[in-house]
């Protein structure tokens, strides 16, 4: 054994002498839809104010990117999907020779797709008042494009595969673009493929990146409380996977906000970091700088600041963002709604006949229209919750000044909106609003709480918190240049304490608080 892992280390001390610090620039969720099928009209301008995203601008902000990429000449490109608006053929022309001209100057690119680009009915042109459906592309045409911007070593059933872009760093590329209805999957024997390959890279040493378009860790605790998942399906589980593979960083995109988490699974950790998409506030990229040693990663975030046409795009897309984002209530009014029907009919359910009076008093009191609950929402909620979505937005949330603000709006709406239905015209009507304001609080307390103080797992022994936009990663054992060995390799690759932000520790100072099997504990 031991001569086994000094030929490791005289391997890895060779090879190392070749490598250099490189940097990884990050885009995802482009949504691009060429300019020739976004033309003046009705029909552009009703699909423009359906959403959050600024599609009219994606072409001329993607094109900003590529300059951007020429201008900088990162050693490579990733995209984690979305790359058009809806998979429209023209669009995906569009990306395809930009992505041609990066190649020409030596900028190698990898790409996945995301929900949004292969076989989408909801591909069209917009043309004055004319909504008219366009060619999509298939799986296959998916394949043939895109060839150039994506590894040969590929799983057979999926658009997943492995590359090695980068002497000693492995992209596991996760293609989740097979599940219903937009929902990411994947199958178990591309999980077992991924994680064949993710070994295989771990045998030679490599630092891994993993690259999927939807998330594996929930960023916000009960998510869906507050918003649509844009996790895969059984995240948890394809999380736990990677993490007992060594797969110790991923990025993803999906949700068009940036965002970092870690997720500890006993000695194991993975750190998620998700980018925003370029056409929503506030039009974000990504660097990623890569330790020559191969054991650290530096994660950087960036804006386009300006447009041709826009002196300055962080004010436009923020009012933008902020203007559009009226457009996600209505989502989320049924969401709570169904929250409140719920705890009523539990009520009604009750052993106590007190208790189901109470129940069905509440019940006679509810309004069962959609449109009338989406009023009361709209009314008492709708700013609370666009104020609380522009704070995520902003990313590193417990930063910003305005967060107590937001959390207490929050609570104060909901309460508001109980007594807006209910009434408080007799001591029996307030005792049902307190009893049923206290229960949407405390049903709303772990998201809202999560999201503001930017923690995970936030009621738990061990909630974590990772910066947002700029954070330091330390991933594996550093590539060794010399023939000695202090610490076997088994233990590099399974190391035993990380530190408060998430990142692996190899020898903690006295004094310093790591985590060690998943609690936390001051190194004496």
């Amino acid at each position: 054994m031991k001569q086994r892992i000094i030929s490791i280390v005289c391997g890895l001390g060779l090879s190392v002498l070749a490598m250099q610090a490189e940097r990884v620039m990050v885009i995802s969720d482009p949504h691009v839809i060429a300019q020739s099928l976004l033309q003046p009209g009705t029909a552009a301008d009703e699909m423009l104010a359906s959403g959050r995203k600024m599609l009219d601008l994606s072409e001329p902000a993607w094109k900003a990117l590529m300059d951007t990429a020429l201008l900088y000449q990162p050693d490579l490109l990733l995209i984690p999907g979305d790359l058009t608006k809806d998979g429209e053929a023209i669009s995906h022309d569009t990306v395809v020779a930009s992505l041609a001209r990066l190649q020409a100057a030596g900028i190698p690119t990898l790409v996945i797709p995301g929900n949004h680009d292969i076989s989408n009915p909801a591909a069209y042109a917009y043309n004055g008042d004319q909504k008219i459906a366009v060619p999509t592309i298939t799986d296959a045409q998916f394949d043939q494009l895109y060839a150039p911007y994506m590894g040969a070593m590929r799983e057979p059933n999926s658009h997943c595969y492995v590359a090695e872009p980068l002497d000693g760093v492995t992209v596991l590329a996760i293609d989740g673009t097979h599940g219903d209805a937009g929902t990411g999957s994947l199958s178990d024997a591309t999980l077992n493929w991924l994680l064949s390959q993710a070994d295989a890279a771990q045998a030679k040493g490599n630092l891994i990146i993993a690259m999927c378009h939807w998330q594996i860790l929930e960023h916000v605790d009960n998510m869906a409380e507050l918003m649509s998942s844009s996790l895969l399906d059984t995240a948890s589980y394809v999380a736990q996977q990677l993490a007992a593979h060594q797969v110790r960083f991923i990025l993803t995109g999906h949700f068009h906000v940036n965002g970092a988490t870690t997720k500890y699974f006993g000695n194991d950790s993975i750190v998620e970091v998700t980018t925003g998409a370029p056409v929503a506030y506030p039009c974000p990229y990504r660097w990623l700088d890569i330790s020559a040693d191969r054991s650290t990663v530096t994660v950087g975030t960036e804006e386009i600041r300006s447009l041709d046409t826009i002196a300055d795009l962080q004010s436009y897309s923020r009012t933008w963002q902020e203007a559009h984002t009226w457009t996600m209530l209505p989502q989320m009014s049924r969401k709570a709604w169904t929250k409140v029907d719920k705890y009523v009919n539990v009520m009604k359910n009750s052993t106590s006949l007190a208790t189901r009076i109470k129940g069905n008093t509440i019940a006679a009191l509810l309004p069962t229209d959609d449109a009338a609950r989406y009023d009361y929402f709209e009314r008492n909620m709708g700013q609370a919750v666009v104020n609380l979505f522009m704070l995520h937005s902003d990313a590193n949330e417990p930063d910003r000044p305005e967060k107590d603000d937001v959390k207490d709006a929050m609570y104060d709406g909901l309460s508001n909106m109980i007594v807006d239905v209910i009434g408080v015209e007799s001591q029996g009507m307030r005792e049902l609003v307190a009893l049923m304001s206290g229960a949407a609080v405390d049903m709303m307390t772990v998201p809202v709480e999560s999201m503001c103080e930017d923690l995970t797992e936030y009621t738990s022994n061990t909630p974590n918190r990772t910066d947002d936009l700029s954070l330091v990663l330390t991933l594996q054992a550093p590539r060794q240049q010399g023939t000695g060995i202090e610490r076997p390799v088994e233990e590099w690759l399974n190391p035993q304490w990380y530190d408060i932000m998430g990142r692996q520790v190899r020898e903690p100072v006295p004094g310093q608080v790591v985590i060690r099997k998943n609690h936390k504990q001051v190194n004496q």
